[in-house]
């Protein structure tokens, strides 16, 4: 290859470089031209039916002047915020009016708790470190108790969501903040005791240990009035807590 030839590879590997790096550094919407109104309601409608929330025309997607519309109805809360975000993704740069409600259902409170409560007591985060209770009334959830680390509040609350005939969530969940050597401490005294070592084969073990500030609180279900009574004073004697709260429940006979 003769010199002038190699030179004017150089250039034209070198021009290419640049146009490449100009690009990368674009913004989205510099780099592709801007998307009809037609076009983003198609994307929208292929990400919503994509996800499984769009079917028999279920939802109404209207695209206008940078702003996406939803309207219609889907299976449950969490439906409603996961089109929202599904609308978002595709054009970030545009208003989304997120009118989706969720479907009423003739559900009782207390198959909804019962759902609510199976959803979270079964999900990967959950462990005898939190402590939620549900409250149900004509389909709207209260959320109550202690979580471990602060992003489970909002973990928790998409899991009553996801539940079909929950028309609102109140979350009152709280972060407990208080020292990790006491709470595994009282774990490990509580499930290396002969009296409680049946608890900690079970899927769900029913004493949870909560330690927020100087409080070490016991929350959950004993068999019997002794083995509550045994537990507060193991917890009182051994562990060295400022102050032990004793929410335990006793099992009905």
């Amino acid at each position: 290859m003769n010199t002038i030839r190699l030179k004017s590879l150089m250039i034209a590997l070198s021009t290419l470089g640049a146009i490449i790096l100009m690009s990368c550094s674009l913004p989205a919407f510099a780099q592709s031209p801007k998307k009809s109104d037609h076009t983003v309601k198609i994307y929208v409608e292929y990400k919503l039916t994509k996800d499984g929330l769009m079917t028999d025309h279920n939802i109404h997607v209207a695209v206008s002047n940078a702003k996406i519309t939803l309207t219609g109805t889907v299976s449950t809360l969490y439906d409603v915020t996961l089109a929202g975000k599904d609308a978002k993704n595709v054009e970030n740069n545009y208003t989304i009016v997120n009118e989706l409600t969720a479907l009423v259902s003739q559900r009782s409170d207390s198959v909804i708790v019962r759902d609510v409560m199976h959803r979270i007591e079964t999900h990967d985060f959950y462990t005898v470190f939190d402590w939620v209770t549900a409250h149900a009334k004509n389909g709207v959830v209260t959320l109550r108790g202690w979580v471990n680390a602060p992003w489970y509040v909002r973990q928790y609350q998409a899991q009553a969501e996801r539940v079909i005939g929950v028309r609102k969530v109140v979350n009152d969940l709280k972060t407990a903040i208080g020292s990790d050597f006491l709470k595994y401490r009282a774990y490990q005294l509580i499930y290396s005791d002969p009296f409680y070592q049946d608890y900690a084969l079970e899927m769900n073990p029913p004493i949870h240990v909560i330690v927020n500030g100087a409080s070490l609180i016991l929350e959950g279900k004993v068999n019997t009035s002794g083995e509550r009574g045994y537990l507060a004073d193991l917890m009182r004697f051994r562990t060295d807590a400022p102050m032990v709260v004793d929410n335990l429940q006793v099992s009905p006979d």
